[in-house]
């Protein structure tokens, strides 16, 4: 094991439960990015409600259709 994954393992046995669990999401958060996407707000929200979203269908519910600026 390398020392840097040694230094994180002694870290983590100190740390209460509700640090762990803030650990974990960090550590989802990092595997989720590092998976190629794109990393964006506008990707995570899509995915919040179960169904991606783009950046137009996003703004579109926000603001109406009528609200959008011609590109």
């Amino acid at each position: 094991m390398s020392a840097l994954k040694e230094s994180i393992l002694q870290k983590l046995d100190t740390l209460p439960d509700p640090a762990l669990r803030q650990v974990l999401d960090f550590m989802s958060f990092l595997s989720w990015k590092g998976e190629g996407e794109e990393g964006s707000v506008l990707a995570a929200a899509g995915r919040l409600s179960g169904d991606p979203m783009s950046a137009a269908q996003i703004e579109e519910a926000l603001y109406g259709p009528d609200r959008r600026e011609p590109r």
